[in-house]
């Protein structure tokens, strides 16, 4: 190795990039770092052996030099412009100033010319193993002085062990990082587990020749099988036998063709033989080559929502039902009020009232949607028009509900039968009284009566109007049962007979 002295200095070139120099040197991590006793250590021995009362571990930024380890300097860093071992860094092994102020590269640099007036130097090469430079281990004295061979070969070995001490506190810092790595992966991967053994939907793998592998806490649950019972090695066992057919003519031909696969399919639970409707959905796993390695398996299990949907479509049916209903009621009051008008005004008048009747029965039904008409709210409503006041009107019985049909043909019955008795009967006067009453049984038996007492003469009509129709014919079916409307000479009579729907029902 050479060493280079005053006598013999030329001005070599950077051997390197000097951008590839300094991303080495902060590879090591180690710029700006405390004190470590390893490196400290090392700059001890060098003061020591070389009888220097400076020793420096310096390692060389591109603006700066920092201070690893210092004897006798008192700083950690100093700017690059002041710094000796830069010049260092131009040589091959080791540089060797006996007097600063004999060297042409020095004898201007302010810590020889100025306070601390330094002399003699001497530094061996911190080098990477690609050869680049990144700083010296060296020593400085304030008194011009030769360095014997022993002492720069002592700098050189200090320098290999150096550079040792980086190498093995980066591959430290290294396997710190790379285990962090493994951890974070580890828990990534723990937590990933975590999620799909413990989502809600069922989730499975096979391996590429179809063998199950995999099957999650909520697979399990679906299919019934324990979590610690063995999984069945087919996929077809899980399907209701009435799909599987579908499952091996649409399901795998795709899968094979390794594409994913979306079908609604009827999953069956092994244990109890049960099944239920499933979005079953099946893609291949690719590897890192793209090569199929598996296949896997997440499916919803859509019970709910089917029951959802069968429920939409039953409210949507009854809907139209009632609409079809309604409207054959509507189309019956116009008709037959017409015909039995004896002019357009009166007809007028006679629709408008039947048909508002009708609405307020719907209203009743809208009002009770989830639950069931009650016989009270429907008789007080259509009765609510026709009252006159005082206690001339009267209804008496139990709360019960009604069907839709019978709240809508009681309600228009009971409109009739009061727009009757205003215009006729009882409540045409002042002194006339209307009483209401009904019973029904614990098996449902209903019987309804209307009873008009003093009021006008009461004369049978000469013709059947549509009010008379709808009470004598339409209203008893929807009871499943009779009707009787009867002009007694003291009033009206009206009984209704039939049997009402549970109190548990639902419209």
């Amino acid at each position: 190795m050479s060493v280079a002295r005053v006598d013999e200095f030329q001005q070599p070139t950077r051997p390197w990039i000097e951008s590839e120099r300094s991303t080495a040197l902060h590879a090591y991590g180690v710029l700006d770092t405390p004190r470590e006793a390893e490196f400290d250590e090392l700059a001890q021995v060098a003061s020591d052996i070389c009888g220097a009362p400076i020793a420096v571990v310096n390692l060389v930024d591109t603006t700066r030099q920092f201070f690893k380890a210092e004897v006798g300097l008192g700083v950690r860093s100093t700017p690059l412009e002041s710094a000796i071992c830069a010049h260092a860094l131009l040589e091959e092994d080791v540089m060797v100033i006996p007097d600063a102020t004999k060297d042409p590269r020095l004898e201007c640099n302010p810590l020889v010319t100025e306070a601390p007036h330094l002399r003699a130097y001497a530094g061996a090469l911190l080098k990477t193993a690609d050869g680049l430079p990144i700083g010296t281990i060296c020593v400085l004295d304030y008194r011009p002085r030769e360095f014997t061979d022993a002492q720069i070969k002592m700098l050189r070995f200090l320098a290999r062990q150096t550079m040792a001490q980086l190498e093995l506190r980066r591959q430290i810092s290294e396997q710190r990082r790379l285990l962090a790595r493994a951890r974070r992966a580890e828990n990534e991967k723990a937590n990933f587990e975590r999620l799909v053994r413990q989502a809600s939907d069922f989730i499975g793998m096979a391996d590429k020749s179809g063998q199950v592998v995999f099957l999650n806490d909520a697979a399990r649950a679906m299919l019934g099988l324990s979590p610690d019972e063995a999984i069945p090695s087919k996929v077809e066992p899980f399907i209701a036998e009435e799909d599987r057919q579908a499952f091996r003519d649409e399901v795998v031909p795709v899968i094979r063709a390794g594409e994913s696969c979306d079908r609604e399919l009827r999953l069956r639970n092994i244990k109890t033989g049960e099944t239920f409707p499933a979005l079953y959905t099946m893609f291949p796993i690719r590897g890192a080559d793209n090569a199929i390695v598996g296949y896997g398996v997440v499916t919803k299990d859509i019970s709910e929502q089917k029951a959802e949907e069968e429920r939409r479509a039953h409210i949507i049916s009854e809907a139209a039902h009632r609409m079809k209903n309604t409207l054959a009621i509507v189309e019956a009051i116009v008709s037959q009020t017409l015909r039995n008008a004896t002019t357009l005004e009166e007809g007028r008048n006679s629709i408008s009232k039947r048909v508002r009747a009708l609405a307020q029965a719907q209203d009743i039904l809208s009002a009770a949607e989830g639950s069931a008409a009650d016989i009270v709210k429907v008789i007080e409503n259509a009765l609510t028009p026709h009252d006159p006041g005082a206690p001339r009107l009267k209804f008496t019985g139990p709360s019960h509900p009604l069907s839709a049909a019978q709240s809508l043909g009681l309600s228009l019955a009971i409109h009739e039968l009061a727009t009757n008795a205003a215009k006729y009967g009882a409540l045409k006067g002042d002194t006339g009284n209307v009483e209401i009453a009904w019973t029904v049984s614990d098996a449902g038996d209903f019987c309804l009566e209307w009873k008009e007492s003093a009021g006008f003469p009461v004369m049978p009509p000469t013709t059947s109007g549509f009010g008379s129709k709808l009470i004598q014919r339409l209203v008893a079916p929807y009871f499943g049962g009779t009707a009787v409307h009867e002009f007694l000479p003291n009033g009206v009579r009206f009984t209704l007979e039939g049997k009402l729907p549970s109190r548990d029902m639902a419209l």
